[in-house]
Order: C-alpha cells, then sequence, then structure tokens
C-alpha cells in the first residue's frame, strides 16, 4: 500500500502545475464584407491655398458580416487643383459580427481619388458586449460621402 500512495503522490504533484495554467480559448478567424451607406449629419470645412478641410461627423449603414449602424468622425484634406487627398477617423460599430451582437471601435483612413472615389484600411482597436473579443482588419473603397464596400479579417478569441 505504501508503494501506491507513493506513486500517487508523485502523479499528483506532476499534474498540479496543469491546474494553474491559463484556459485555451478557441480562436475563430473569418473573412467577412459588405456595403455600407453613408449620411453625412455635419461637417465644416475651411479653405486654406486651395486646400479643402473638412471635419465631419457621420453614420454608415452596414449590411453583409457587419450588420448594423456606426457615427463616426473624420477629417478630410482634398487638394481642389487636383481632387487627391486623404481622410482618417474613428468611429463606433453597434450591431452585429456574424451574428454576435454588440460594439467596437475602429479606426479608418483612406486616400481620395478624382474628388470623389476613395481606397483605404480599417482597424477594430476595442470592443464590448459578445464583440469585447472581436479583433480585425481590412480595406474600404467607395465614393466619398456616398456608398462603399468592405472587406476584412475578423478574428474572435
Amino acid at each position: 500500500m505504501k508503494g501506491k500512495v507513493k506513486k500517487f503522490g508523485a502523479v499528483f504533484f506532476l499534474l498540479v502545475p496543469l491546474l494553474v495554467l491559463p484556459t485555451v480559448h478557441a480562436t475563430q478567424i473569418v473573412s467577412g464584407s459588405g456595403p455600407f451607406s453613408t449620411t453625412v449629419t455635419s461637417a465644416v470645412t475651411s479653405l486654406v491655398d486651395g486646400i479643402a478641410i473638412v471635419h465631419e461627423t457621420f453614420t454608415l449603414s452596414l449590411t453583409g458580416f457587419l450588420v448594423g449602424t456606426t457615427l463616426g468622425t473624420a477629417l478630410v484634406v482634398i487638394d481642389l487643383s487636383t481632387g487627391s487627398g486623404v481622410f482618417h477617423g474613428m468611429q463606433t460599430f453597434t450591431g452585429t459580427a456574424n451574428g454576435v451582437a454588440g460594439s467596437f471601435q475602429m479606426s479608418f483612413s483612406a486616400e481620395i481619388n478624382g474628388f470623389t472615389a476613395f481606397k483605404g484600411q480599417f482597424t477594430i482597436l476595442t470592443g464590448n458586449g459578445g464583440l469585447s473579443n472581436l479583433h480585425g482588419q481590412g480595406t474600404i473603397a467607395g465614393i466619398v460621402n456616398v456608398s462603399g464596400t468592405y472587406s476584412g479579417t475578423f478574428i474572435f478569441t
């Protein structure tokens, strides 16, 4: 009996460290895309030496992988002689991602060509609710302040 207790004790002490290891969560990587439409709710424009500088507040309505709305702000800078420019900003999404409800903050930036067409990228920063462990990044393209599409890689951890 003494030998069995000794073996049990040795096995027990080998297994104890496994009890304090962090639990591994499954990671799901999903590609997703869809269209969006834009509504500008306010804009303040300044002109400086042929450059338009616009501070705007907007909403987006998204469908596809992301279903919901955003509220955001952007800084838009356009050279009025060429139609080239850039914009960047932040927005808060509320809705579902792949059917999971919650919200998240994301940053975005893009280049503008010919006054209206844009191409850029977005990054998901922080989430809440069912999207608290969502991360992701991708591309955006479309017509400035009208509509566009998004496509990205979304990681649920």
